[in-house]
């Protein structure tokens, strides 16, 4: 792994731990499930990447393989947790996104241990139809919960403009939607760059930017959704807004 992605992922990584933590802490005093849902994805998804990771530092490179195995099934029930987050938020009575929610579960699943099954203890191999399974479970919900974001956030900017919605929820769908499609974009890329590993068992450099500029652009998505700072705050509730009897 080269340089920009190692950053990048150990960035994520911190920040994807830091963020869980402060949603479930959020969620002890809202009771709310979306919380508790979205802070344990984030917290699975921190130490899923640490799992990765590890196998570079000096000293591990020889369990490279018990950790990278480690790392790829933690992000079983990250999958999981996104999609009964999205349910949860977005189609709460929807019987088709309670079968979803399991589509999900058992498409990353079975690739995974499929590919075990075959030898593969790692993954790296879009040889391999179960690669395919494993990533599409894992694109799945990101691209899911994204999509449906974007929906909310089209129709929360004409309430805004009528004082309906708070701009700040409105931009944090737009927000959620852009963390979605960029979490789609570094499924591609993850596709791209094993492939690059298959072949020549090295990740290359240019992939591997690439990993780190969606990694970290992700994650910046998570900050100003979630974690807004005051700047930014004080410049989306300052949009401009017409009353009722005004033409939207």
């Amino acid at each position: 792994m080269d340089g920009h992605a190692y950053i990048g992922e150990l960035f994520s990584a911190i920040f994807f731990l830091i963020a869980g933590v402060r949603l479930w802490k959020l969620s002890r005093r809202t009771r709310e499930f979306p919380e508790r849902v979205l802070g344990a994805a984030f917290v699975a998804s921190g130490i899923g990447l640490l799992l990765y990771m590890v196998p570079y530092a000096d000293g591990f490179k020889a369990l490279w393989t018990p950790f990278v195995f480690a790392g790829r099934t933690t992000f079983i029930p990250v999958s999981i947790l996104f999609a009964l987050f999205t349910r949860s938020v977005f189609r709460p009575s929807e019987r088709w996104a309670g079968w979803l929610v399991c589509g999900i579960g058992a498409l990353h699943s079975v690739g995974v241990g499929g590919s075990v099954l075959n030898g593969d203890w790692e993954g790296f191999s879009p040889s391999s139809g179960w690669f395919w399974l494993e990533w599409t479970g894992y694109t799945l919900p990101v691209a899911w919960t994204g999509l449906e974001a974007l929906i909310q956030y089209r129709q929360a900017r004409r309430r805004v403009r009528l004082g309906l919605c708070a701009p700040l929820t409105c931009n944090r769908m737009l927000l959620w939607g852009m963390f979605g499609a960029l979490q789609v974009g570094l499924s591609i890329v993850v596709a791209f760059q094993y492939a690059a590993f298959e072949q020549a068992s090295v990740f290359t450099e240019g992939w591997d930017l690439l990993y780190g500029v969606f990694s970290n652009s992700s994650v910046a998505m998570i900050w100003f959704a979630f974690f807004p700072p005051g700047f930014y705050r004080r410049w989306i509730e300052a949009e401009p807004r017409t009353t009722p009897s005004e033409p939207a």
